[in-house]
């Protein structure tokens, strides 16, 4: 068998240097939109997690609950929330999106909630006019299906029940807030990003 030329070998590990981890995908300036990295897709059981070193794919869990994710639930690159973490989106789309895929979006509105005592806020967001112009009427909460609201609440206020009863009662939910105020946490944990020592 012939050996693979030295080039072909040390390709993969080239490659590999280059790659940006997803958690730090650059942002576009301004606009309103903004990158949103789909971890679970909508309709989903399973909960799949970027490792923040890595940037690695991993199946966390299956939910014990019998419960499905309500829409796309992933990560908004550049970004720092209050928690130290990326800021956690809902993205609602007409199919579900593979895992690890990037999509620009808007905000249409926030979800209040505070899980063991603090504040995990979801943004609320739709896939921007030149992704998919069925959404282009939605401009914030209210312009959804009442049951689709109650819908995603429903699956936050339980999906952590089983195996551990204690853990879903730590999860407090506050209700929808607008596009505008989503929008702007959104634009304070980019910049938050941005401001952080040697960045």
């Amino acid at each position: 068998m012939l050996a693979a030329p030295a080039t072909m070998l040390a390709a993969p590990a080239a490659a590999q240097s280059a790659v940006t981890h997803p958690f730090a995908y650059p942002q576009s300036d301004g606009g309103g939109e903004f990158f949103v990295v789909v971890e679970i897709p909508a309709g989903s059981s399973i909960k799949y997690e970027i490792d923040s070193e890595t940037g690695h794919l991993f199946v966390d869990r299956f939910l014990s609950m019998p419960v499905a994710y309500p829409a796309n639930y992933g990560s908004i690159p550049s970004s720092l929330g209050a928690d130290g973490d990326p800021l956690d989106a809902l993205v609602l789309t007409r199919q579900p999106v593979h895992p690890g895929a990037m999509i620009r979006v808007r905000a249409i509105g926030m979800l209040e909630m505070i899980d063991d005592g603090e504040a995990d806020h979801k943004i609320l967001a739709v896939p921007a006019s030149d992704v998919d112009p069925a959404f282009d009427g939605v401009r914030s909460p209210e312009d959804l299906p009442a049951d689709e609201l109650r819908r995603i609440e429903a699956f936050f206020r339980v999906y952590k029940q089983l195996p551990d009863p204690e853990d879903a009662a730590s999860i407090k939910l506050g209700g929808y807030r607008s596009a505008a105020e989503a929008t702007e946490m959104v634009d304070a944990a980019l910049a938050a990003w941005r401001d952080q020592p040697g960045r």
